[in-house]
């Protein structure tokens, strides 16, 4: 049986296609944006947490659910961040028998170069498109990942 030429190809066929064509992209930009870029001295894998604590310090199980990683794992990280001297632990004003995570200004340093050494990756990929390009990309994305999200929580 001969295949369906893509223009008359049923529906759940082009959305299949579109469904592993957008696992692909995914799967590919996570990993380039997974790994060390030139230049990092960051571990990949403490990226995401450090991430996390731009915006304010938070107890390692508050770190866990934001990163979606298990306590053990993350604070397997901190201790290691902790010792790089890129985060801190200090007491939690809430509670007293608890600490809170904080960055520390090398810790800020060093995720800031991180990102943008991704930024600049995700910038050189965009150039030549048009402004109507990208804004059709970003709204797009944003409708896919609320889309997810929406799904997965």
């Amino acid at each position: 049986m001969q295949a369906m030429p893509p223009e008359t190809a049923a529906p759940a066929d082009a959305a299949t296609q579109v469904v592993d064509s957008v696992l692909h992209t995914a799967m590919t930009i996570g990993r380039v944006m997974r790994q060390r870029l030139p230049g990092d001295q960051l571990e990949p894998a403490t990226y995401w947490v450090l991430k996390n604590l731009v915006t304010s310090s938070m107890r390692i199980t508050a770190l866990a659910a934001s990163t979606q990683l298990d306590t053990s794992t993350v604070s397997r990280h901190v201790t290691q961040l902790e010792q790089a001297g890129l985060v801190e632990r200090g007491p939690d004003p809430d509670d007293g028998r608890a600490q809170r995570i904080a960055l520390t200004a090398e810790g800020r340093t060093q995720l800031e170069a991180s990102t943008a050494r991704r930024r600049e990756v995700l910038t050189e990929s965009l150039e030549g498109w048009d402004a109507a390009d990208l804004a059709l990309l970003e709204r797009l994305l944003g409708r896919l990942v609320a889309g997810v999200e929406s799904r997965t929580r």
